[in-house]
């Protein structure tokens, strides 16, 4: 009896031991797994991109939007912060300043005012943090170049622009162009080319200067009664207050033509331009070469981008006074919302 109750104890233990032992190996398996999810996840590092951008409007929103949408189809995780100077000298500067600080792997600038500024704190203190930048037409003028940066240009065609807007109109023969002297990105060389174009069209064209947003009701209803068309360029303080041009062009039936596409969303009734978010995509491309395969800003070339179309508003269009045979427009180039 005792033999028999020491062979089933026995059996119990053995039992037990294979049990304990096939927990062991289950546990040790989940262990390992565990381990590795953990490195797994480790091993996804994060790069954070800081976007710069120098006011708050359509066009330069549509550009981040495109650059951080073609970003995220990257399998590298990526983090955005922005930042915004509202059009502030000063608060850019300082921004400037706070991102170098910030440990970025890229900062993407917007405009030539943002660009410049990181071009100018990054060389000064020795700095190399990679810089894409796009909306800027020339970089090799404003001296937006170095080891560190590259980026897309930004070049509209006045001499198509202005033929496209006669076609659509073919009896304008007074101009005035609506500019902010302040804002210092190459918009003087833009009013220059578009004088001469139209010089030598046989078209008046007025230069009308502001020094910011508040000046924009005065300056240019002066000009309203005497005029056959608006024209505004990519400029930060005018695209920022279009909503007084639009008033005054539907208040003296005079159409306003815009170098955005997104004024003509606003109410501009001709618009001519990219899309913008091209733009912001084309810079990312850029990005990913330099964060993903380890390229050099100064290896890549400064990419252009294209296509450009003009769109008329025809709501706004009837409103601002422009009569014309819509139906009767073919050019591919022209766009009809």
């Amino acid at each position: 009896m005792e033999v028999k109750n020491m062979k089933n104890i026995f059996k119990k233990i053995l039992i037990l031991t294979v049990v304990m032992s096939a927990l062991s190996f289950v546990a040790y398996v989940v262990l390992q797994q565990m381990n590795f999810v953990q490195s797994d996840q480790s091993a996804v590092t994060k790069k954070r991109i800081a976007i710069f951008e120098p006011a708050t409007h359509p066009a330069i929103n549509e550009i981040a939007q495109g650059f951080i949408d073609e970003m995220n189809t990257s399998e590298c995780h990526y983090v955005f912060t922005r930042y915004n100077a509202n059009g502030n000298k000063m608060l850019l500067q300082a921004q400037a300043q706070e991102i170098l600080q910030s440990s970025y792997d890229l900062v993407f600038t917007i405009g030539l005012g943002c660009s410049v500024g990181m071009k100018e704190v990054t060389a000064k203190q020795g700095r190399n943090l990679p810089i894409v930048f796009c909306a800027i037409d020339d970089p090799i003028k404003f001296n937006v170049q170095g080891e560190n940066i590259t980026g897309v240009i930004d070049t509209t065609n006045y001499q198509e622009q202005l033929a496209l807007a006669l076609q659509v109109q073919p009896s304008i023969k007074k101009i005035i162009l609506v500019y902010d002297v302040s804002q210092g990105s190459g918009l003087e060389k833009d009013k220059e080319s578009i004088v001469a174009i139209l010089q030598e069209k046989n078209i008046d064209c007025k230069p009308v200067e502001i020094n910011g947003l508040t000046e924009i009701q005065q300056k240019v209803s002066g000009f309203m009664a005497d005029t056959d068309l608006v024209m505004i360029l990519k400029d930060n303080t005018i695209v920022s207050g279009i909503d007084t041009i639009i008033k005054l062009c539907q208040q003296y039936k005079v159409p306003l033509l815009a170098t955005d596409l997104n004024s003509g969303q606003k109410g501009a009734a001709l618009a001519y331009g990219i899309h913008e978010a091209d733009s912001g995509k084309e810079s990312a491309v850029l990005a990913q070469l330099i964060i993903e395969h380890g390229q050099q800003p100064s290896q890549i070339p400064v990419v252009a981008v294209k296509n450009m179309v003009m769109k008329i508003n025809r709501q706004q269009a009837i409103k601002q006074g422009l009569h014309s045979n819509f139906d009767t427009i073919t050019s591919s180039e022209i766009h009809i919302d």
